[in-house]
């Protein structure tokens, strides 16, 4: 796993969230961490409330401090995944799910499958000779889903954000993130493409999760931050795999600390 150098970078965020979390469940005097989310509400989406509105703040690159039960962790644990050709993409993974390495071209990723076939955590990294937007990569993830879910029915978007960011001289990120609906299910989805100009490629990073609606706040505290918090988060709350201090949507390699 991560090197003690990796904690130490995000020791002191930890510090925080520990403390906070820890008056946090004292102010509420409870023990179940759905309960003491139950007034959290999302700084950039009205509609999302609870244990819900902290995973979507977390995955909009938003700082959380209030995730209830502390710092998230693997309880009942089902094995480990290693990258085949990329092992800093490892994590612990919970019993009851099976991982799939992502066989796209010119991807380093995995699909992570609960055994019933109805719930996902998805991350993968693609570099494209090409140029795609956030939004077309968004909305093809979508379909993937639906059809992995076998979903025929509506969707309803509870909440989505766009933006394009500057991040040095020539480099911009196009990112966007959607909170869905859907015959029974609820999922976020991500997308961030940073380009270079004058590179002709993209990075393309995705983080897709998903479950049936009355299970997604269970999962996003029993596997989907757990995994999450394996791979580190930044100090702003954006997805650092390698744990080099920048984020994977400012990444030229996410999986390599040597190079940004």
């Amino acid at each position: 796993m991560k090197n003690l150098t990796n904690f130490r970078k995000i020791g002191l965020w930890f510090l925080v969230l520990s403390v906070c979390s820890a008056f946090f469940t004292c102010k509420k005097g409870g023990t179940d961490p759905q309960k003491q989310a139950a007034n959290a509400t999302s700084h950039i989406c009205g509609q999302v409330n609870g244990v819900q509105a902290i995973y979507w703040d977390l995955m909009n690159g938003i700082p959380r401090t209030d995730i209830p039960g502390g710092l998230p962790t693997i309880k009942n644990i089902g094995g480990t995944y290693s990258h085949p050709q990329f092992p800093l993409l490892s994590f612990i993974y919970p019993a009851g799910y099976t991982p799939q390495t992502d066989g796209t071209s010119g991807a380093v990723g995995v699909n992570l499958i609960r055994n019933d076939q109805k719930a996902i955590w998805r991350y993968t990294s693609i570099f494209y000779n090409g140029n795609a937007s956030a939004s077309q990569v968004l909305n093809s993830e979508v379909t993937q889903l639906r059809a992995f879910l076998g979903s025929t029915g509506a969707i309803a978007t509870v909440c989505s954000q766009q933006s394009t960011l500057p991040r040095a001289a020539g480099i911009s990120s196009n990112i966007a993130s959607a909170f869905i609906n859907f015959d029974g299910f609820t999922a976020v989805l991500s997308v961030s493409i940073t380009t270079e100009t004058g590179l002709g490629a993209e990075q393309i990073n995705i983080t897709v999760t998903a479950a049936p609606t009355n299970e997604f706040s269970n999962e996003i505290l029993s596997t989907f931050l757990p995994i999450d918090y394996e791979l580190l988060y930044t100090g702003n709350g954006e997805l650092d795999s390698d744990g080099d201090g920048v984020p994977d949507s400012q990444d030229a390699a996410p999986f390599d600390p040597t190079k940004h």
